[in-house]
């Protein structure tokens, strides 16, 4: 009679491993397995940012807009490829129009840069004067220090390109990125329906038919629903800032709404930025301190309003998200891909949070990134549940 010998049987030489009766070599290999798994996904979403940014921003828009095309099929009988082609003019449009918008603002603000400086310099002369006597006392100790060097060092200056040079480069980049975007998301839109019929035919069972179209459906309704109504609040609230700006006297109001809305893609963050930023700005277009905390102070509340009532009002605590898993996916994704990475960073949050919640084996992590306030179930009273309720997982 032969004998199968595979790696790890038992029956080998007749014993038994005693690594692997215990089970605890077995499960540190797959421990290390998955830690190197997630670095290498790591570096490859690190260094391919010119790659993998594109594709993340074309499915949050393809997921976003995706109920948008089928409701306008489905109820005007408008084909998917004119609606989602109308749709993604639209943003172009918008995209276009806020950037020649904002180009004249954001050149004067750069041009005036020097003397913006001066002015707030001059401004927080009371509050700088404790540490520029520190800093003082520590160039004299400094030297003292280097005072027995007699050797002179020669100082090389590398020259690289120049601002004007830089800033054609980023546009150029900028402009072929967002083409790309937009092309790309107008073909998820377009392919929407096969991608679909492709996910359900590579399952052979009825059952697991039905929950992975239960799944897709799902997840594109709630990462949609999250998506334009955050992109409508975050709107609203821009409007706000600007008219309110506008009424306060502040300069380039238009400019504060758009940052605002922006801004408010990036909860908690995105508040103390914008409350900062207004507050610098004050000081220098305002005569006194007490004015100048007026519109920071209008920005805080906006942003406590916005964020504490208006939000959860809206969109409910099925959307709430952990504070420190957000904080944690802004520093995360600002660290792979940059500002836009810190912008997206919420979008994905919601887009993971969303399938761990459908995924019965991921349901914990879904669990951990809610932010809702569950309270511990009590013991059953009986053996029998009630009929209205929904069994967790798929």
């Amino acid at each position: 009679m032969a004998l199968s010998l595979k790696p790890g049987s038992p029956e080998i030489d007749g014993t038994q491993n005693p690594q692997t009766a215990q089970g605890t070599y077995p499960s540190s290999v797959a421990v290390s397995l998955n830690i190197i798994a997630v670095i290498a996904v790591c570096v490859a979403l690190y260094l391919g940012q010119s790659f993998f940014l594109p594709i993340a921003l074309s499915v949050i828009t393809a997921l976003t807009l995706g109920p948008v095309v089928s409701a306008a099929r489905r109820l005007f009988h408008i084909p998917s490829p004119v609606s989602a082609a109308l749709l993604l003019i639209i943003c172009g449009a918008g995209i276009t129009i806020g950037a020649m918008t904002l180009a004249t603002p954001l050149k004067e603000f750069l041009s005036d840069a020097p003397q913006i400086g001066a002015q707030l310099k001059e401004k927080l002369k009371s509050i700088r004067s404790p540490v520029d006597s520190i800093n003082s006392m520590g160039e004299e100790v400094e030297k003292i220090t280097s005072s027995g060097g007699d050797g002179k060092t020669n100082e090389v200056v590398v020259k690289g390109p120049g601002l004007i040079a830089r800033a054609a480069d980023d546009i150029m980049a900028i402009t072929a990125m967002t083409l790309l975007i937009l092309v790309l998301s107008f073909f998820l839109l377009v392919s929407r329906d096969m991608f679909f019929k492709k996910a359900i035919r590579i399952f052979p069972k009825l059952s697991d038919k039905k929950k992975i179209l239960a799944l897709i459906m799902d997840v594109e309704h709630d990462v949609s629903r999250y998506l334009l109504t955050v992109a409508v609040i975050n709107a609203c609230m821009g409007m706000a800032v600007g008219v309110l700006f506008y009424l306060l006297d502040v300069p380039t109001p238009h400019l504060w709404a758009v940052l605002a809305a922006l801004l408010n893609f990036l909860p908690y963050i995105g508040a103390l930025i914008g409350v900062l930023l207004a507050f610098g700005v004050s000081i220098i277009s305002f005569d006194t301190l007490a004015i100048a905390m007026v519109p920071s102070a209008v920005y805080l509340v906006l942003t406590i309003v916005e964020g504490q009532f208006l939000t959860p009002m809206i969109l409910g605590r099925r959307f709430s998200l952990n504070t420190v898993a957000i904080l944690v996916s802004i520093a995360f994704w600002g660290f792979m891909w940059g500002p836009v990475g810190v912008l997206i960073a919420v979008p994905l949050l919601i887009i993971f949070k969303v399938l761990c919640e459908r995924v019965g084996g991921l349901s914990h992590i879904g669990e951990f990134l809610s932010g809702e306030n569950i309270p511990v179930d009590p013991e059953p009273q009986t053996s029998t549940a009630s009929p209205d309720e929904k069994p967790a997982g798929l």
